[in-house]
């Protein structure tokens, strides 16, 4: 995955039905964009989920991954 944003910390929506990512947020810590993921999926995170949001480094590391219902 190529990185696209420009802060710390991208959000970034991969989308299982139409096979495409998109970045939803950035952040300048990680404590930020923990925060941002839990607002914008309010109880939508799960193991069951088919969609995934990743937090991705500047490096294009994923440093934490989520499973969106």
């Amino acid at each position: 995955m190529g990185i696209s944003h420009t802060k710390q910390f991208g959000i970034y929506h991969w989308d299982t039905f139409d096979d495409e990512t998109l970045v939803v947020g950035e952040a300048d810590t990680l404590p930020e964009a923990l925060e941002f993921i839990e607002k914008r999926y309010k109880g939508r995170l799960g193991p069951g989920g088919a969609d995934q949001v990743d937090i991705v480094d500047q490096q294009g590391k994923v440093i934490e991954s989520f499973h969106v219902g």
